[in-house]
């Protein structure tokens, strides 16, 4: 057997201390939105200027919108939050199972 020294054909992870203020207070609320497990964040962006940050994109239910923003005020540094998400438009297929449309 032909043992292979492993190799990483990826981009190398980025050294976030490089990253300015902004970037590490939109990488905290994103990543404390996903780990929430309360929020379907795959098509949450969050976008921080100063203190604020705003909350675009959409998640499945209407009781995401204000938990997402609840999550994001409580990450350091984040004093107002805008949240502009919205509910995806959903419908149901033929086996009763929903889809987003």
């Amino acid at each position: 057997m032909l043992q292979k020294k492993p190799a990483f054909f990826g981009r190398p992870v980025e050294n976030t201390e490089e990253w300015n203020a902004e970037a590490r207070k939109e990488d905290a609320v994103a990543s404390a939105l996903a780990a929430s497990g309360l929020v379907d964040a795959t098509e949450v962006k969050v976008a921080v200027v100063g203190s604020e940050a705003r909350l675009m994109g959409e998640v499945a239910l209407e009781e995401e919108i204000a938990t997402a923003g609840t999550i994001a005020l409580a990450v350091e540094g984040i004093d107002r939050v805008r949240n502009v998400l919205r509910v995806k438009d959903q419908q149901l297929n033929a086996e009763g199972e929903s889809r987003s449309l």
